[in-house]
């Protein structure tokens, strides 16, 4: 597993965390100029009591005994409403071997600290762990942020759309293996971030989005190898 900051320690976590767990999205829900960018699907309460066990698996990153960092990896069904699988078309038998990284929060004055970046890594550990192999994310396409880090982290946007639940997303996706970016940039087409009729276009067009560019928040559009 990926080594976090000395001071901070990682561990699963369990039912009698979940009090912990509310603080700590309500520091980050606070934070956000667009409560929009960050859903929990089925409601915060709901979903980290689902994710000690039931639906899949959660991880605390802890200083001191203050929890100021979480992630889950949820396994879902193939007919979970909630699948991102669904989103993209795949087959049952796909959907049903799927890991996604579902939900991150970093207390807010703790993100200097490489957090972030660190429980993604520890989640992709853990779906090869598992023998999964395909990983799935999801991020609000105003959240250059996010996208900016999971494209770093080598999943490449494949989906533009609004989701069952009715937010408007991107889904993301690498096998669990490999990164599903390259650092070649023959080829790329850049669309701007916001522009998302021209991201429709690329996708539909059979391109993913394999690049972020800071300074613009532009999204790079290249074909799969062959």
């Amino acid at each position: 597993m990926p080594e976090l900051p000395a001071a901070c320690r990682l561990r699963g976590l369990t039912e009698a965390d979940l009090p912990a767990l509310m603080p700590l999205h309500a520091a980050v829900m606070a934070d956000l100029r667009d409560p929009s960018l960050f859903r929990l699907a089925g409601g915060p309460e709901a979903f980290f009591s689902s994710h000690v066990g039931a639906r899949g698996e959660s991880w605390g990153v802890f200083l001191a005994d203050e929890l100021v960092a979480y992630a889950s990896l949820t396994l879902p069904r193939a007919d979970d409403r909630d699948n991102y699988a669904r989103d993209l078309g795949w087959p049952p038998e796909r959907a049903a071997r799927v890991a996604q990284l579902s939900a991150a929060m970093v207390a807010p004055e703790h993100r200097r600290l490489g957090l972030h970046g660190k429980l993604i890594d520890i989640r992709i550990a853990r779906a090869q762990a598992l023998g999964l192999p395909d990983l799935l994310v999801r991020a609000a396409p105003a959240n250059a942020l996010s996208r900016q880090t999971l494209i770093e982290h080598g999943f490449a946007l494949v989906w533009l759309g609004v989701q069952a639940e009715g937010s408007l997303r991107h889904i993301f996706w690498r096998p669990a293996d490999r990164m599903a970016t390259g650092a070649d940039d023959a080829g790329v087409i850049w669309a701007d971030g916001a522009d998302l009729e021209a991201q429709r276009v690329w996708l539909a067009a059979g391109r993913r989005g394999v690049r972020a560019r800071e300074a613009d928040h532009a999204i790079g559009f290249a074909l799969p190898p062959d």
